[in-house]
């Protein structure tokens, strides 16, 4: 193969340049995502409006797919110009701040007193360090569908809920970031400079049918059987402890509060 086109094969050069193809938010921690066009860059580094709330029982433990499977049959619609969220086959809106009606429905559906905290600077992120988005290239999603007969991208986004998708880049061209005992590459994404901080590694709920709870046979070991057959030449194995990884952890810098990302900015690795 001449170099050019193992270039073309592996690097994704001689591609339309990376551009930011698709932002989806989860305004509830754990329920359903929106897709937007554009978002804006909160003072505690996160993107306006995601995980700005969170499901808590009295202990304080927050509700997920992981430790509730009831979770599962919370389809929510929401409406964040109007601060609204409904159900599938429930007539009733619920305002999300403040909102006593709300507790009272979750803690009814979920089968435990609920109550729903808000963050609105920095949001209920997994990890306090990686409080920023999760990034994948949109390539990446459609590899990863391919290893699951039956199931869709659509689908595939939905269990892995991350927030900013690249389009125009090969499938895994966001792993060159990492450099074993280096400091990531950062990433911008228009005016918004992004640093990503480890591989994302998955838990539980990519392994279930996001509407149902219903777990796909053997999600896990295609999962990382197909990601390492599937790895990248510019991969550095070293920064992979294992394969259950998919996208990156971030951490957007405090200081660029107030910025704005739109669909179709220019991304590129620094």
């Amino acid at each position: 193969m001449i170099l050019s086109e193992f270039c073309k094969k592996n690097y994704g050069l001689n591609q339309p340049v990376p551009t930011l193809s698709n932002i989806i938010i989860y305004p509830v921690k754990a329920l359903s995502g929106v897709e937007l066009t554009s978002v804006e860059i909160t003072q505690g580094g996160t993107l306006k409006n995601d995980r700005r709330w969170a499901m808590v029982d009295r202990k304080g433990r927050m509700q997920n797919g992981k430790n509730n499977s009831l979770i599962f049959s919370l389809q929510a619609s929401f409406d964040l110009e109007e601060g609204l969220v409904s159900f599938a086959n429930e007539e009733q809106q619920f305002e999300l701040s403040a909102n006593r009606l709300l507790e009272e429905f979750l803690s009814e559906r979920l089968k435990k007193p609920i109550m729903l905290k808000e963050n609105i600077e920095a949001g209920f992120p997994d990890d306090p360090d990686a409080y920023g988005p999760t990034v994948v290239t949109t390539s990446s999603l459609e590899t990863v569908t391919s290893w699951y007969p039956g199931l869709t991208l659509e689908e595939i986004r939905a269990r892995f809920r991350i927030n900013l998708e690249i389009g125009g880049a090969a499938a895994f061209w966001e792993d060159q970031v990492f450099r074993f005992g280096e400091q990531p590459k950062s990433i911008s994404m228009g005016e918004v400079l992004i640093q990503p901080t480890n591989p994302c590694a998955r838990c539980a709920v990519p392994m279930k049918e996001p509407a149902t709870g219903e777990a796909y046979d053997e999600f896990y070991e295609t999962f990382i059987e197909q990601r390492e057959l599937n790895k990248p030449v510019w991969l550095d194995v070293r920064s992979f402890d294992h394969w259950y990884r998919l996208s990156l952890n971030t951490r957007i810098p405090l200081q660029q509060q107030g910025k704005i990302l739109n669909l179709n900015d220019p991304v590129e690795i620094l």
